[in-house]
């Protein structure tokens, strides 16, 4: 009787394993890295530091997979704001491993960073955050839950026959004229901030791009510092159009237009980023149908594109939309 029993245990945990294997299959876990930063006051220990600045670091991988997952999904009437996007995403990451190093200024000051690698399933994440902001809806208004799309999804059908794929220069708005407040402006700088402004809006550079500029053509860091601060330009604005730049040169993804500006070689901050990626318009289902037929011409195989495109940030629909054309 013991060895039957036995047998019957072991039927039914193979059982339950093949039922939980093809869920496991499923999940698209991608990986997230970031470096936390943090500086040790007088009464803080080494460890206090490293915990700190490992929080950093998951606080700027959340911030990632939280654009993403935003990027992703249409939050109705503010039913969940930005912010709760990030925070929400941080339950969902699974940290693989972190880096630990510490530095000595020369004021003596003690600088611990976190190198930490994360992994997460944003699908997992958009799923969750669509059942939250359902919820929020039914309890706030139950007669908006039944517009709701509750799969994030685009319910739009596939047409029946081959679409005609003309790429089009995309269009930037016109920025909003919206311009910070400059202040009295010396003499000896109005030219410099003049010409900066000029060349940052016909060139659409973050604050750090204009001051690496000015620095490169003589200008010394003091002074490079003052005009950058005081050009009376709204970067976000800018951010907007250097995303239609990117996409007048080549096609990306909503999340591939926020890696591009966040880049170090553009400059811009994550707000500004954000801004930029939430603001642009274009037609991601064709801009997925360029970059696959891009990458058929290089000689890829169908499923080393369809895996591409979803590395580059575009979403289910859209690989599917590209596949079904190229």
């Amino acid at each position: 009787m013991l060895k039957c029993k036995k047998i019957l245990c072991h039927i039914l945990l193979s059982a339950s394993l093949l039922s939980v294997m093809p869920q496991m299959a499923e999940a698209k876990m991608e990986s997230y890295v970031a470096v936390g930063e943090y500086t040790l006051s007088d009464n803080e220990t080494p460890q206090q530091g490293e915990d700190n600045a490992v929080k950093e670091a998951l606080r700027n991988i959340s911030e990632q997979l939280g654009v993403i997952v935003a990027s992703h999904t249409k939050v109705e009437n503010a039913v969940v704001t930005r912010d709760e996007i990030i925070t929400f995403s941080s339950s969902f990451l699974k940290v693989q491993n972190k880096v630990i190093k510490r530095s000595i200024d020369a004021d003596g000051d003690i600088h611990v960073f976190a190198h930490v690698t994360a992994n997460a399933d944003p699908d997992l994440v958009l799923s969750e955050l669509n059942q939250l902001a359902i919820s929020r809806l039914k309890n706030n208004n139950p007669s908006a839950v039944n517009n709701t799309n509750a799969g994030g999804t685009n319910s739009r059908p596939m047409p029946n026959s081959q679409p005609t794929f003309t790429p089009q220069p995309i269009t930037s708005p016109k920025p909003s004229g919206v311009q910070p407040p400059r202040g009295d402006i010396p003499k000896q700088y109005q030219g410099a901030v003049q010409q900066g402004e000029a060349y940052a809006s016909q060139n659409h550079l973050s604050k750090k791009g204009l001051f690496r500029y000015l620095l490169s053509n003589g200008y010394s860091r003091e002074n490079a510092t003052y005009v950058s601060e005081h050009v009376g330009i709204d970067w976000s604005d800018n951010a907007l159009g250097r995303a239609y730049d990117y996409l007048n040169q080549d096609y990306y993804s909503k999340k591939g237009i926020y890696i591009q500006l966040l880049s170090p070689n553009e400059g811009f901050t994550r707000e500004e980023a954000f801004y930029a990626m939430t603001n642009v318009s274009a037609d991601w289902n064709n801009q997925a149908l360029g970059k696959a037929r891009q990458y058929l011409d290089m000689g890829w195989t169908e499923n080393k594109i369809s895996q591409r495109l979803s590395i580059e940030g575009f979403s289910n629909e859209e690989v599917q939309y590209a596949m079904s054309y190229i």
